[in-house]
């Protein structure tokens, strides 16, 4: 029995100045998952999520997010979404708190509690503080409770993990596992750090040079690759430089 799909791409490419950086890119994701997206810097994962958003449009193909358009409906999609797209930017001034608030005021819909936001992500006594005097990592835990304070159907986290500290890992990774069981939340989500997301994805989209060459399993990888995910990696995005 098929699954209903959260976001489908076909044949999705984008042209800047000539230059084609995405090329002709499919890709599925199944509604309640998580999907890791691999690539090395500058393959392509930015441009293809902001695609997806609506917030860049397509040269040629399409891309779909709960059957809805993400050129003609990317309103919807946002409402709907919610995103940790590169360096996350603040009110500095503001308190966690009062950014959160600004964020649902124009988000609109359900929303949770704001403390409750910031207890998910491990930030449950700096609400007051101004976010000026927050270290990398815990902006970047905001940045999370932001995209998942107004309840989204889909988190979209392009490099979600950067900047925190092992334990700040470890709870991130719980945390998704939680929101996609216990939430019915549906993740994208990328990362250099492969075993995370060998440990969280359900599938696995790997892209090289803006096109998307393979889509997987953690399961499937074991079996065809005995020495890893991140020795199959570097087989599959081949051609950097190679130091062995």
């Amino acid at each position: 029995m098929s699954r209903e799909l959260a976001i489908t791409i076909s044949q999705l490419s984008k042209t800047f100045n000539g230059r084609e950086v995405i090329h002709q890119c499919n890709m599925t994701v199944e509604k309640g998952t998580i999907y890791g997206f691999l690539g090395k810097n500058g393959a392509g994962k930015t441009t293809i999520f902001k695609m997806i958003l609506g917030l860049m449009a397509p040269t040629f193909g399409k891309a779909t997010v709960f059957g809805m358009d993400s050129v003609k409906d990317n309103l919807e999609i946002l409402r709907k979404t919610g995103s940790l797209i590169e360096t996350p930017v603040f009110y500095e001034h503001l308190s966690a708190t009062e950014n959160l608030k600004m964020h649902m005021e124009y988000m609109g819909g359900r929303s949770r509690d704001m403390e409750e936001a910031l207890q998910m992500v491990g930030l449950s006594y700096v609400g007051e503080q101004s976010v000026s005097t927050f270290s990398m990592g815990m902006r970047q835990r905001l940045a999370i409770a932001r995209a998942l304070v107004h309840r989204p159907e889909l988190l979209i986290l392009d490099e979600p993990i950067n900047g925190l500290d092992p334990e700040g890992i470890r709870d991130m990774r719980k945390l998704f596992c939680y929101l996609v069981k216990e939430e019915k939340m549906t993740i994208l989500l990328s990362s250099h750090i492969l075993s995370e997301i060998e440990q969280v994805a359900n599938r696995i989209g790997f892209i090289v040079n803006g096109t998307i060459v393979e889509e997987t399993t953690p399961d499937e990888i074991k079996d065809k690759h005995s020495l890893g995910i991140e020795d199959y990696f570097m087989k599959i995005t081949k051609g950097g430089r190679s130091y062995e």
